[in-house]
């Protein structure tokens, strides 16, 4: 047994009384009292990957830098910007009882600090009192005890602390942290565009006589003018709204005329399909030519139509503020608002998870139609995808994987998405970062700037030959097989350096 000042590094068997037993090697260092500020900020600025923190208090007031906690915030900070991916999870627990009128905020200025630095923090919903000092490294270090990221803690309190190396271990860890996933807070959000939404008739994707039938009609402008319709009476507050060429055809993008009115002719011949092919809307014209349309029930819409209302899903205005109904095509319109309703049917859950089956059976759209418009958004960056592996098995076996799980990311407007690519391009120079995003792309990731940051890192490692290498290797995997991420490519990675020495 060696020492090192009051620091002990020990081999242990740690017993763990989860959902079964188990005993794992670790490599074990006490960082209890007044070692753990400086350890922890050892490690963190050491990490390479990956960081996982799981906190019941990250009490930092902004400016507050003598603080020590202030500092491993900090560290977290620097992290983010060197492009190591972090994942915070915080306490928004009652400070008594259940009063949920007396929640928990200390961490709110540590949470403002780390979702500005560009990590993905969140807070615990006030039902479940997060009370983990938890931190994970790289996968392969643990960080556990009873000390919180205080002043009190840190410089005052006796408090116990320990540093456990063992990649078994971590994994552990990791997963045990994965089951927060389901219990993470409605994210505050301000932002009118997103807050503001458009009620959409779950019976629209569903029934297929109406979006299925667009979609397979490629009757791409009947779906952008429902849509728009349903905007338009949303803000009217009217049962009744009177339709203006001119907008309908820019939105359609139907060429305006000055000297005759095809235009209108054109207009006119989509708003008949919503009336006649697919009994949505009804209008009337007067003595004047003014059309004043009038959106009708689903129940209405066909005479045998007998199935009962299933309710509605909510669309944020950024869509068409953003600009993504102009960006998106039909199909990926159509999977843009399945994964929109899947989401709210799945909350209180982060993921929603359905089989490609599934959903072709459900919105009456063929599974490669499907899985295309899905993929596209993930291309997108607005759709983050999970991809199910075989325990034990082969990842080239598909039909024993459990399908896979998705998640609705919010929405962010083209301008800020261009502010977030420019600073990132201030911090590691516009090649680096030109790269990064060709070599994200690869894997279908070149818009999310998460993985074009872990690129970056792993360029800087491994070299940029051997990251288009790896990533040439991985590329070639199907779309759908989960060995088709930057988590392989590292391995990749390692293996070519293992085989060089």
């Amino acid at each position: 047994m060696k020492k090192f000042g009051i620091t002990v590094c020990v081999c242990l068997f740690i017993v763990l009384l989860c959902r079964q037993a188990q005993a794992v090697p670790v490599d074990a260092v006490d960082i209890s009292g007044r070692n753990y500020a400086d350890n922890v900020l050892k490690e963190i600025d050491s990490a390479e990957e990956s960081i996982y923190v799981a906190m019941y208090a990250m009490y930092v007031r902004l400016g507050e830098k003598d603080n020590p906690a202030w500092k491993l915030v900090e560290a977290l900070e620097r992290a983010c910007q060197r492009g190591v991916y972090v994942r915070v999870f915080l306490d928004k627990s009652p400070l008594i009882g259940n009063d949920l009128r007396r929640l928990n905020k200390s961490n709110d200025d540590a949470y403002k600090m780390l979702k500005e630095a560009g990590a993905d923090v969140y807070f615990i919903k006030p039902e479940l009192k997060l009370h983990e000092k938890l931190i994970v490294v790289d996968k392969k270090t643990v960080i556990d005890g009873s000390a919180n990221w205080t002043q009190k803690a840190l410089l005052e309190n006796s408090e116990s602390a320990e540093i456990l190396r063992s990649m078994e271990f971590a994994g552990i860890k990791l997963k045990h942290l994965g089951e927060l996933e389901d219990h993470i807070a409605a994210e505050p959000v301000a932002k009118r565009e997103i807050l503001e939404k458009v009620r959409i008739g779950n019976s629209f994707l569903e029934d297929k006589r109406l979006a299925p039938r667009m979609v397979t009609d490629s009757d791409g402008h009947s779906f952008d003018l429902y849509l728009w319709f349903l905007r338009e009476f949303k803000d009217s507050g009217s049962p009744v709204i009177r339709l203006d060429y001119a907008a309908a055809a820019r939105l359609l993008g139907i060429t305006i005329e000055t000297r005759d009115s095809k235009y209108r002719q054109a207009v006119r011949w989509v708003v008949d399909n919503l009336k006649n092919k697919y009994g949505l809307i009804d209008y009337v014209i007067d003595a004047k030519g003014h059309l004043d349309v009038r959106l009708l029930d689903y129940e209405d819409a066909s005479k045998d139509y007998t199935a009962p209302r299933e309710g509605y899903f909510n669309v944020a205005i950024a869509y068409w503020e953003y600009g993504f109904d102009k960006r998106l095509m039909l199909r990926e319109k159509f999977a843009y608002m399945i994964a929109i309703y899947e989401q709210e049917i799945a909350r209180p859950k982060l993921w929603w998870q359905k089989s490609l089956k599934g959903l072709s059976e459900k919105y009456h759209i063929g599974e490669w139609t499907l899985s295309y418009a899905l993929r596209e958004l993930k291309k997108l960056d607005i759709l983050e995808v999970r991809h199910s592996r075989v325990e034990g098995g082969s990842d080239q076996d598909y039909s024993d994987r459990e399908p896979n799980k998705y998640r609705f990311k919010e929405l962010v407007s083209p301008q800020e998405k261009e502010r977030q690519w420019k600073a990132l391009e201030k911090s590691f120079g516009a090649g680096m970062v030109k790269e990064a995003r060709e070599l994200a792309g690869q894997i279908d990731e070149g818009n999310n700037l998460q993985a074009a940051k872990d690129f970056i890192r792993i360029i800087k490692q491994y070299g940029l030959e051997n990251v288009k290498q790896a990533t040439g290797e991985v590329e070639k995997l199907g779309a759908d097989n989960p060995l088709r991420s930057i988590g392989y490519i590292v391995g990749v990675l390692k293996r070519m350096a293992d085989e060089r020495v």
